[in-house]
């Protein structure tokens, strides 16, 4: 029976539903690392991966979560504490050389490593061979020069000096052998980096590959075929890898010409749903008791609220926030510009202006990039900003808002449409006459409704959106800062 190499308990991502969850893991002798249940009375595993076929990977930002990464599985996993990470990853690390050496798909270890190492062992034989041969000889030359002593002084120093270059001839070889180690070594360790690099990218490979012949599959029902480990571990892979893409998007061949007027097909609908927001804007849930806390993140905060409207109930999905530096026209055009919002929403593969409604109205046909393993969703909507009449403080509110266009139907190219309602109400906040960039701040209240079409459980998407909020409002104000901060001030 294999030893156990450590064991104890660790937190493991399962899905949306039930998140973070305790799981007993073992990890032996035989490079094998497996997990049970804590209830499970047959303490029967459920799950286990080989340490030589696997990547482990550290958070960038978390000092307890590191992931195991295989072709076939990926494990999120959550020590208690770094100490508890450190000594995991410790012993996972000093295992892996242990380990027999990799075998080639037909079955022979590698050659190059072995025939190396033999080298290695036949000098160092040669060498002890040497100086054995240089310590019997000194003792004969010995003899014979104390022999030789009283007879014939000259040859005994002649023995003398033969003694000594048959010393400085072993003395060298054994230097030459050293630095044939010493590069063998150095050469070893290339040969050993070269390797794992190799299995770094065949378990790459096969994840990727794995993953792509799943996208080609087009035909297949989508969501209700996978499990809930695969659908929402891949969600959040993807959305993981999408932070740190950028794009880069053509401008349109053409676009319609504005209507410049305010009684276009959208205007109605955007001034209910900006009077709704503003009353929202005026709540303070932080200590209104209709309104539930969700998380804080520094001055980013998610509230939740439950309220009935004309028989109908009624959730949103609120966060706010305060950005230093940036007024608030500056931040609703941050948002509202398509050319401004493709240098900062990498989440968007394509982004085509349909239709001009007056000059700060228009139709967009959006297609976002594909979260595996859900469908690739696209949506046609309309964008409004708006500045507000206030009480001295300057406010700007831009919505987005689903809508229906004849160029572009529902199903085209095969997309999932999806719909929404997003709403970003901007307030600056100033006090001084004549103030600087570091003298005012933007308040924001955001929220977005929403529908992703197709199949999608309805607490994965609200799961989603409560892990997305902060993450959106931090990208998009860092942007902002950014891009505003050598630009004159604009209300």
């Amino acid at each position: 029976m294999d030893d156990v190499v450590a064991t104890g308990e660790l937190l493991k991502w399962t899905n949306y539903l039930h998140g973070w969850q305790v799981r007993h893991f073992k990890l032996t002798s035989d490079g094998s690392i497996s997990y049970t249940l804590l209830d499970d009375a047959t303490d029967s595993s459920r799950g286990s991966v080989k340490i030589d076929r696997m990547i482990l990977q550290l958070h960038h930002h978390s000092e307890v979560r590191f992931d195991i990464v295989t072709p076939g599985i990926t494990w999120y996993l959550r020590a208690h504490n770094p100490l508890d990470r450190q000594t995991w990853t410790s012993a996972i690390e000093k295992l892996k050389p242990t380990l027999p050496l990799p075998v080639s798909r037909e079955g022979s270890i590698n050659l190059m490593s072995e025939s190396a190492l033999q080298v290695v062992s036949d000098l160092n034989v040669k060498l002890d061979e040497l100086h054995s041969f240089k310590d019997s000889l000194s003792h004969q030359l010995a003899e014979i020069r104390a022999k030789l002593l009283k007879e014939s002084p000259a040859i005994s120093q002649q023995l003398a000096t033969v003694q000594a270059t048959v010393t400085g001839i072993v003395a060298t070889t054994a230097k030459c052998v050293e630095e044939m180690q010493e590069r063998e070594r150095y050469w070893m360790e290339k040969l050993n980096e070269e390797r794992e690099k190799t299995r770094h990218l065949e378990i790459l490979y096969t994840a990727t590959n794995r993953e792509n012949t799943e996208l080609i599959k087009h035909n297949i029902p989508q969501g209700p075929h996978l499990n809930e480990d695969e659908f929402f571990d891949a969600i959040e892979s993807t959305l993981d890898k999408m932070a740190d893409l950028e794009i880069k998007q053509e401008e349109p061949s053409s676009v319609a010409e504005c209507a410049d007027k305010k009684d276009h097909r959208m205007y109605n609908q955007m001034q209910e749903l900006i009077n709704k927001y503003v009353e929202l804007s005026k709540q303070n849930p932080e200590s209104d008791p209709s309104w539930q806390p969700l998380s804080k993140s520094g001055e980013t905060k998610i509230f939740r609220k439950e309220e009935e409207v004309n028989n109908v109930m009624m959730d949103y999905l609120v966060a706010t926030t305060v950005v230093e530096g940036v007024t608030a026209g500056e931040m609703a055009e941050v948002f509202h510009s398509k050319e401004l919002k493709l240098k900062w929403d990498h989440t968007i593969e394509a982004d085509k202006l349909l239709e001009t409604l007056d000059e700060h109205c228009a139709v967009y046909h959006q297609i976002l990039k594909r979260v595996w393993p859900t469908a690739q969703r696209d949506m046609v909507y309309a964008s409004h900003k708006q500045k507000l009449d206030g009480d001295g403080h300057p406010t700007w509110i831009v919505c987005n808002v689903s809508c229906e266009h004849a160029s572009t139907p529902e199903g085209i190219s095969g997309y999932t449409r999806a719909t929404i309602e997003v709403v970003l109400f901007c307030q600056t906040v100033c006090d001084k006459p004549n103030p600087t960039r570091n003298d005012i701040k933007c308040k924001i209240v955001y929220s977005a409704s929403v529908n992703p079409g197709g199949w999608a459980p309805s607490s994965a998407v609200r799961a989603i959106s409560q892990r997305e909020y902060p993450k959106f409002l931090k990208k998009i104000s860092s942007f902002a800062q950014d891009h505003v901060k050598k630009e004159e001030i604009k209300w």
